[in-house]
């Protein structure tokens, strides 16, 4: 084997699955509802790394950046925060909008 040779990195771009549910919003630090928004979002996230080595493909470059290295760039929270109220599991959107009592 080579002298830096990383088994580790090796590991985690064979088994998809570990690379991504050790990706930054399982290591803590997010709020639950996100954490729970991202556990069924791995076939998205790896089908928009496809997306990115078809598109170096296509441009006839061979591609450069493995899943890991995706998962290390994507932008988690700027995602997360850009969906509205409704879009995010477990939000309460009446803390947005509180319901109106009529008094009769």
């Amino acid at each position: 084997m080579p002298e830096n040779y990383d088994f580790f990195q090796d590991w985690l771009e064979d088994i998809p699955e570990a690379a991504y549910y050790s990706a930054k919003p399982f290591r803590g630090g997010f709020a639950p509802a996100a954490e729970r928004y991202w556990q069924g979002q791995y076939g998205n996230i790896q089908n928009q790394y496809m997306g990115e080595i078809g598109k170096q493909l296509r441009a006839g470059e061979a591609p450069t950046q493995t899943f890991t290295d995706f998962l290390g760039n994507y932008p988690w929270t700027d995602r997360y925060t850009s969906m509205g109220p409704r879009l995010r599991p477990g939000a309460a959107t009446t803390r947005y909008a509180p319901s109106v009592r009529r008094m009769y």
